[in-house]
């Protein structure tokens, strides 16, 4: 190959952590001893265009690199589809926990996310809100497998569900987390059980049992950031949690990570399927984007207190409204 390998292996180098043994790491990537990698790195052996092309896509590495082709404006990308069902979901958090891993490596790792709905690494599985979220994304999903079937109250998800959520969570707990929110984010949270109390898929105490756990929620995050620092986390390092409140950013659930490594983006669509971007220049793009956004959001987080109780006041408000809408709404029965 040439040139071409020399090329590829410069490429890799730059994405490796400096404490990496580049030799070993090759070995590993492609299945073969030491000696071998060493004669390949050397070019006393030809590297395959086989596993040229294996150490290209483990490195997400694109042709235009190695061949110095020039830009036409496209874009390689991973899409990552799974079934709109329990069973899609398992593998959607699997996925997940698996890829925020490939960033632990760092000392330092931060996910800013852009929360169109509360995110799911706030939710403890054993709350009643856990539950009920599965619900409204099988309800709305395209198989619409269990619309008009089950009520909330009978719907049971997969223990194995529960086990990789909580993996997922903890996971996510091993990062320095950024959250942007709008006015919007809880709301949907809101209207998804007033939506479902009114067509009697679910029932009073459940809707208002829902109400009490956003509430509790909302509170936990207030303590968070406000105290700024996450307490008990398995680490040795402090992490942290930041909200910022945003008037301006569209918030579609992206999910952008980043250390001194790499970068990457996960931009779902559907149910439990997302789009995968490791692009340098997409990323880096994204990355200038949402410091921007965020030097002209409003940071909640730390000394901000008026604009903190200003927030979160308003949060509490919205989920008395929904409390009083539900306890005082009389649905007609003609049984």
């Amino acid at each position: 190959m040439g040139i071409e390998k020399d090329k590829l292996f410069n490429v890799i180098k730059q994405k490796l952590p400096k404490n990496v043994l580049f030799t070993e790491e090759i070995a590993d990537v492609l299945d073969v001893s030491y000696d071998a990698s060493y004669r390949r790195i050397k070019g006393r052996t030809s590297l395959t265009f086989k596993e040229a092309v294996k150490l290209a896509r483990h490195y997400k590495i694109s042709l235009n690199e190695l061949y110095d082709l020039p830009s036409d404006n496209s874009l390689l990308i991973n899409k990552n589809k799974f079934q709109d069902n329990i069973d899609g979901l398992i593998h959607f958090y699997k996925e997940l926990s698996y890829y925020t891993k490939t960033f632990h490596s760092s000392d330092r790792t931060q996910v800013v996310y852009s929360a169109k709905d509360i995110p799911f690494y706030h939710v403890k599985t054993t709350n009643l809100y856990w539950k009920f979220r599965i619900y409204v994304h099988l309800n709305f999903s395209q198989n619409n497998s269990i619309n008009n079937k089950v009520s909330f109250y009978n719907f049971n998800p997969k223990f194995a569900a529960i086990e990789e959520a909580n993996n997922f969570r903890e996971t996510f707990k091993l990062t320095d987390i950024v959250d942007i929110w709008s006015d919007t984010t809880i709301d949907s949270s809101l209207y998804q059980i007033f939506y479902f109390f009114r067509t009697k898929t679910l029932r009073k105490e459940e809707a208002l049992l829902l109400c009490d756990e956003i509430n509790s929620i909302i509170k936990e995050i207030e303590y968070n950031v406000t105290n700024m620092n996450s307490d008990n986390l398995p680490s040795k390092k402090k992490l942290r949690y930041t909200l910022y409140y945003s008037k301006l950013l569209n918030l579609n659930h992206t999910i952008f990570f980043k250390n001194e490594i790499k970068k990457g983006v996960l931009m779902p669509y559907g149910s439990f399927s997302h789009i995968k971007i490791e692009d340098s220049n997409i990323c880096d793009e994204m990355d200038l984007y949402l410091q921007k956004q965020l030097q002209l959001a409003k940071k909640i987080s730390g000394e901000t207190e008026i604009d903190r109780k200003v927030f979160f006041t308003t949060m509490y408000e919205k989920i008395d409204q929904l409390r009083n809408e539900i306890n005082s709404k009389i649905l007609i029965s003609f049984l």
